[in-house]
Parts: C-alpha cells; structure tokens; sequence
C-alpha cells in the first residue's frame, strides 16, 4: 500500500467537498482553464478531495492497516472548520491545484497533526514527507502561472474521510467517515 505502480491501494485520511461544492469547484476549474487557455485533464468531481495523511502498511496485512485506521479516525476530535482556497498553481509538476489560505493550511496541518497523534497512540507511524495543503483539480504537464481566485471559493470541512485509491485506475473508495465536531 501507499506505493504509486499501477494498480496498487493508496489509502490516506482526506477531508471531501460537498456535492455542491464539488460542482463549484469543477466549474471554477472549467473557468481558469478557459482563462488560461489551457486543455488539460480535469479530475472526476467524485475524486476531489484534500489529502491530508497517508496510511503505509509496509509489513502489515492490509485488515490490520484498516483496523488501526479505523481506530484513528474515530479517535480524533477535531472541530468543522471552513477550507478557503485563494489561489491555482501548479504542483509536482503535473497537477494543477488550489492552495488554501493561511488559516485553513494551518487548521488543515493541526488536523493532521490530530491524526498522526492518534496513530502513534496505537504505535502506527503515519506521514512523515512535508504537507502542504492542496486540492488537485487537473492534470498538465506544463505549469501555469499562480493565479488569485477572485472570490476565493470556500467549504466547509465536516468530516475525515478514509479513502483507498487505486492508483493508475482512477477508483476512490470511501472506507470510513468520521464527524468533525460542530
């Protein structure tokens, strides 16, 4: 798990849009590809989410990965907060991504910081790479320029979501939710 070959499961604790935010999202995308001029590969607006930490097996049996994921994700509080995105960039060289406000990055890295946390509590090591807080919304070899978003677009955090991904295969596959606190 966690590797990026082709038909291997990532997992990764996210937190999603709405389905009404997902489609103001996908529009937004829609609007600075025309902008820009651009023809890249949009993200599926089922797919749109926030990673916020990812669950590596290494030698464990994946059932025993998802137990102590679930464990995890139900350990955590953490209150609802309003994700705001100000801005589109590029990002690791082929995705095109919002980047969050200030205030989100650090409500969205003192959420993950809340589940790495928990997953030393139960002795899984999770996450060490750096995080910065982004939401892919297309896929382009070539950069784009950083562009303000005027407005920026906001949503609402609710929820910690559990995802595996098939890498290569573009499936996402809720495996758990948990409630931020109001």
């Amino acid at each position: 798990m966690g590797r990026s070959q082709a038909g291997r499961e990532a997992l990764y604790f996210a937190v999603l849009p709405d389905a009404e935010d997902a489609v103001r999202i996908a529009e937004l995308e829609t609007g600075l590809r025309r902008r820009l001029g651009r023809t890249w590969r949009p993200c599926a607006r089922a797919r749109l989410h926030l990673s916020l930490l990812g669950v590596a097996a290494g030698s464990l049996a994946r059932d025993t990965v998802l137990a102590a994921a679930t464990r995890i994700g139900a350990a955590v509080a953490f209150p609802s907060f309003e994700v705001v995105f100000t801005g589109a960039a590029s990002f690791g060289g082929a995705s095109v991504v919002l980047a969050c406000s200030e205030g989100s990055a650090a409500a969205l890295t003192g959420l993950r910081d809340r589940l790495k946390d928990a997953g030393d509590d139960i002795g899984l090591r999770l996450g060490a790479r750096a995080f910065t807080p982004h939401l892919t919304v297309a896929y382009d070899e070539t950069p784009i320029p950083e562009t303000m978003l005027d407005p920026p677009i906001r949503w609402s955090a609710r929820e910690i979501v559990l995802v595996s991904s098939e890498q290569g295969r573009g499936r996402h596959t809720h495996l758990g939710r948990w409630p931020l606190a109001g």
